[in-house]
């Protein structure tokens, strides 16, 4: 990990640690910018960052003019394996026809998406990471052209931003699945349906407990 993520991370980690330890309940507002920096020892970017990534996950809420206020951290009216299957189908349906309608063209944004994704993960750029990460899935359901894919796949995001986010908070456990990421796109350009189905299985499912099959 380089510098800024390890930071970034430290920062995050700090920041839930101080909600614990302060016992902080829904609703309770967070000391300003200027004073967290300060309790933690990190400059304001840092710690935007980090804020970031928390506001992602449900944990807090930053209000215009008011500040930053701790959330309930929940998902949503629905499990994470209800979420993981829906993800699973689009995906894995999807891969088959990316590979079949796939063009030079498709391929080379997939591989900027990509190339920007790791760029940021590494940058310990949290927030856009997650972006550039969810852009990259999202451009292999574009290469399916099938417009109930991609619809239903689009109603997913808020959703699994929320869930990518969470994993992102479990910095010691969580696998950054940038080597499935390499593999998958490296399967799709070799036209590897079922290798890149594997994939796609592999990284959604990564730190869960149990395999949905």
């Amino acid at each position: 990990m380089t510098k800024n993520r390890n930071l970034v991370n430290e920062t995050i980690q700090q920041l839930e640690k101080y909600i614990e330890e302060k016992d902080l309940k829904t609703g309770d507002k967070l000391p300003v910018e200027k004073e967290l920096a300060e309790t933690f020892g990190v400059g304001r970017s840092t710690l935007r960052e980090a804020v970031k990534i928390l506001v992602y996950s449900n944990v807090l809420e930053v209000k215009q003019g008011s500040g930053t206020f701790v959330k309930n951290g929940s998902i949503g009216d629905f499990s994470t394996t209800d979420l993981l299957q829906a993800r699973s189908m689009i995906e894995t349906q999807a891969i088959v026809l990316a590979v079949s309608n796939q063009t030079d063209k498709g391929m080379l944004q997939l591989k900027e998406v990509l190339f920007q994704r790791n760029q940021l993960l590494e940058a310990g750029k949290f927030s856009e990471y997650i972006e550039a990460d969810l852009s990259f899935h999202q451009q292999i359901i574009l290469m399916s052209r099938n417009p109930f894919l991609i619809k239903w796949y689009n109603e997913l995001l808020p959703d699994i931003k929320l869930h990518l986010s969470q994993q992102v908070l479990r910095m010691e456990d969580y696998q950054d699945n940038t080597s499935i990421h390499n593999q998958l796109y490296r399967a799709l350009l070799e036209r590897k349906t079922k290798e890149a189905q594997a994939l796609i299985q592999k990284n959604i499912y990564t730190d869960e407990e149990a395999e949905i099959k």
